[in-house]
């Protein structure tokens, strides 16, 4: 009995398990997109953009956590987000993006969809964004 219970332990372990690999190939647009970050006349360093990928799997039954992505700003404000295209197994179907200053969320865009990205010929321009007086 311990035999067979051993060999069914083993057998599952090989035929029920889809490996997933960690995001090993990881595809981007060749467009993005760029802007800045203002409070009132000044740019803003070191703000953190956030961009949360979700996927569309095209497999099995199991899905792959969205992939979030973290850039900043430089010293003029500037910053340049990238898009994931897709990785080894699925589409993207989402992006949110959101921006961060001192911890706390002042601006979120979530109306960047893939057909908008894919359609563009250049970055696409998000402009100044601007903080409020709470900061």
């Amino acid at each position: 009995m311990k035999r067979f219970i051993i060999f069914i332990t083993i057998s599952l372990l090989f035929t029920a398990c889809e490996k997933l690999e960690p995001y090993d190939k990881i595809y981007y647009h060749n467009v993005g997109a760029e802007g800045y970050v203002y409070y009132e006349d000044n740019p803003v360093p070191n703000v953190w953009i956030g961009v949360k990928n979700s996927f569309e799997y095209k497999g099995k039954w199991t899905t792959k956590t969205p992939i979030d992505e973290n850039f900043t700003t430089d010293a003029n404000g500037y910053f340049c987000i990238k898009f994931i295209k897709k990785s080894k197994h699925e589409d993207i179907n989402s992006y949110v993006i959101h921006f961060n200053y001192n911890n706390t969320l002042f601006y979120k865009v979530t109306s960047i969809s893939p057909k908008d990205i894919r359609e563009s010929k250049q970055n696409l321009q998000l402009g100044k964004l601007y903080l409020s007086n709470s900061f």
